[in-house]
Parts: C-alpha cells; sequence; structure tokens
C-alpha cells in the first residue's frame, strides 16, 4: 500500500480523481489538501469535504492557497465544471468534519516528516501548495518519496494556450520551484490524459448505481461531458485527473514513460506555462538544460484497463 497525499482544485475530474483514490485499497490517503484552480479555494474545500465525507474517510483535510505565487487574481471557466466546481450539481453542504487548522503547505510537511521517505505526492491541480511547503521547509525533498503531477504538455497541445496546460498556467513561478528540487517527479500530462475518456456507456452504468461513489460521479459528470463532447467528437469527457491516480494505484498502467529534462516557461508574452523537454541528443546542450530537472514523462497508457476498473470500483 502506498501512502498518498492527494492535493486538489476540485472541480469534476479532480473528484473523479479523489474518489478513485478513496475506492483504491493500493492507496493510504495520510491527508487532502486543496488549492485554487477550476473553482476559487473555497468551492474547491467545500467539493473535496462533500467527497470525504459521502465516503467515510478520515483524512484530514486542509485548505490551501487561493491563488498563485505571482499573485495574479485567477479567472475560472465556470462552463467547464460549472459555477460551484462540481458540475452544477447543487450537493448539500458537508460538515467539514475533518477541516484541519493546518495550512495545506504546514500539513504536507507534517505528514511527510511524520512518514519520512514514505509519501506520494499527487498534484491534480496546480502545485501551489508543494512550492509553498518546500518555501516554508527546504529540507523537504529529502523525506517526499515522489511526486506524481497531473498537468502539462510536452508532445501534446495545451489546452488553455496553443501550448500551456491548465494547472501550468495557473501557477508557473510555483511550477519552476518545484522542478528545481532534488526529488523524483513524474508528469501525467495531456499527452496521456486527454485520450483517456470517460463516455456515454460508462455514464450510464454509474447512473444505474446506487452506491456513494457512482451517485457523486452521475451528479458531477453530465455536465462536464457536455463541454467536452464537441472536443472529442463523441460523448465523453477526459479523464485527466482520474488517471493521474491511477497510474499511482496501478503503475502497470503505464506502457510506456521517458525521461527529459525539462522546465516551464514563465515570462513568454505567449507561452506563459509551457512545459518544455529538451529530446536533442549527443549535444553540448549547455547549463540551462544540463542543471534541468529530469521528469519521468508518462507518454502511453492502458486507457482500456483503466477507464473499466475506475466504472467497476466506482459502482461495487
Amino acid at each position: 500500500m502506498t501512502k498518498v497525499i492527494i492535493d486538489t482544485d476540485t472541480g469534476v475530474d479532480d473528484g473523479m480523481g479523489l474518489i478513485y483514490g478513496l475506492l483504491s485499497p493500493e492507496l493510504d490517503i495520510v491527508g487532502v489538501t486543496t488549492s485554487f484552480g477550476n473553482v476559487d479555494v473555497d468551492k474547491v474545500t467545500r467539493n473535496t469535504a462533500i467527497i470525504l465525507e459521502d465516503l467515510g474517510s478520515d483524512a484530514p483535510l486542509a485548505k490551501g492557497a487561493g491563488r498563485g505565487l505571482a499573485g495574479i487574481e485567477p479567472s475560472y471557466n465556470p462552463e467547464i465544471h460549472g459555477y460551484d466546481g462540481f458540475g452544477n450539481a447543487n450537493l448539500p453542504d458537508p460538515a467539514f468534519r475533518t477541516l484541519d487548522s493546518r495550512s495545506a503547505a504546514q500539513l504536507t510537511i507534517d505528514l511527510v516528516d511524520q512518514h519520512p521517505g514514505e509519501i506520494t505526492w499527487i498534484g491534480l491541480g496546480p502545485v501551489t501548495n508543494l512550492a509553498l511547503a518546500v518555501l516554508l521547509d527546504p529540507t523537504l525533498p529529502e523525506r517526499l518519496r515522489t511526486v506524481v503531477w497531473m498537468g502539462g504538455a510536452v508532445l501534446h497541445q495545451g489546452n488553455v494556450t496553443p501550448v500551456a496546460e491548465a494547472d501550468a498556467l495557473h501557477d508557473p513561478e510555483a511550477l519552476a520551484i518545484v522542478l528545481d528540487q532534488d526529488w523524483d517527479f513524474v508528469q501525467v500530462g495531456l499527452d496521456v490524459t486527454d485520450d483517456t475518456v470517460f463516455g456515454q456507456a460508462d455514464l450510464e452504468a454509474v447512473q444505474a448505481s446506487s452506491t456513494p461513489a457512482a451517485r457523486l460521479v452521475a451528479a458531477g459528470a453530465p455536465s462536464y461531458m457536455d463541454f467536452y463532447t464537441p472536443i472529442l467528437g463523441r460523448r465523453g469527457c477526459a479523464m485527466h485527473s482520474p488517471l493521474t491516480v491511477g497510474v499511482v494505484a496501478h503503475p502497470e498502467l503505464i506502457l510506456r514513460e521517458e525521461t527529459f529534462p525539462m522546465r516551464v516557461e514563465t515570462k513568454g508574452e505567449y507561452t506563459r506555462g509551457m512545459t518544455v523537454i529538451d529530446r536533442r541528443h549527443g549535444r553540448d546542450v549547455g547549463s540551462v538544460w544540463d542543471t534541468a530537472k529530469r521528469v519521468r514523462i508518462v507518454l502511453e497508457v492502458d486507457r482500456d484497463t483503466f477507464v473499466t476498473r475506475y466504472v467497476e470500483r466506482v459502482t461495487s
């Protein structure tokens, strides 16, 4: 069993990812932290608390960053995740019974200190909370086992700009800090998540189930699928965050992974938030790339197996 912290900006797919984590006996979720991203951090924290309580989790929940390190006021797109961040599902308010008084960054540090070398940090949104944790405790990378992040795109186009994915673009300054640390870093980006699709037949299977997890997915997914349908050319939605949690629970889902030096663009007028890798071989690439973080990039996964497994767990 892998001990994990899940850091999330719970919109729909992030909620679906958290749900999968809570249903996975392969994972021991020791804490959950929230960040701005798909909606503001208060709505994210509310959505996250609802999921934790509906699925009976006692994992401590800590509210995190409300904006990126550059201090830019976030903007949101309710047509994607809804005004409530969960598909306009209008779910009842949670009791916030596991809400911790510590910040997300401090809870992260404390949990890693309790379990040095054991925790995998799963990021489903901007990496602001992890960057803040490093700024609070620069020795954190010595004790955090692995960072697995849903974000960015390397051989795939972006989804907010031609080159930038949303979670990278929300806070590239934080990502630059995280990429500058000496820890194992795995990227699960649009290269694999955009083509991992929860389809109409999957939704119908979930709607036919009465489990608490199925009720949550059935409440949030339809409007998210409405947004994705013209993009995909069929009814469905990309499973960005669920797949990211999935590859931690089931590493065998990864069929191809390559390691490249990576940096993130923080200044470009047209390229801010772009995750840039150096694919050159046998050249003098210069100090900028010699010293860049070498990132394990997931480039191919067993999509069908994962989606089938996802539906099975949610409906069982």
